[in-house]
């Protein structure tokens, strides 16, 4: 073990723990449920996002509120475990929950998306907060000494 640690490493560390309150405390008063619920969710969001984000399409399809059925993703409860740690069990009862909840839709096959809501004034500011969160991780690395582009 050494003696000294990089002069990075512990601001990194620090602003990266920030960093995840911020969005822990944004992202849980949005889905409503503990940690747990959270990362499912966020996880489902990511899938359900993917398609449409990462796909090559005309770049007025990013603003549409309702973009169509064919960009959107979906995952499965399997890949849900797979993807956040979180046992089978927990995903599958915490998903059901959460379509209960209209936070979630589910489709024939089993597999889960998020309903249609970045039009909701709610997620918008949760979307905001949680930009200004790592603006804030930023700026807290630059006080730090520890630039956010350094390699």
């Amino acid at each position: 073990m050494p003696e000294v640690l990089p002069p990075e490493l512990r601001p990194r560390v620090f602003a990266a723990i920030e960093l995840f309150l911020d969005l822990n405390f944004i992202t849980r008063d949005l889905v409503g449920g503990d940690l747990d619920s959270t990362a499912i969710y966020f996880c489902v969001a990511e899938a359900t996002m993917r398609p449409l984000v990462l796909g090559k399409h005309p770049p007025q399809t990013m603003r549409l509120v309702e973009p169509p059925e064919s960009l959107r993703g979906s995952i499965s409860r399997l890949q849900i475990a797979d993807r956040t740690g979180l046992a089978r069990e927990t995903v599958r009862r915490k998903t059901n929950a959460l379509v209960k909840t209209g936070l979630l839709t589910e489709d024939s096959d089993g597999r889960v998306r998020t309903t249609r809501n970045l039009g909701d004034a709610n997620v918008q500011k949760a979307a905001h907060d949680a930009h200004a969160a790592v603006e804030r991780y930023r700026t807290r690395l630059i006080e730090l000494g520890a630039e956010a582009n350094e390699k």
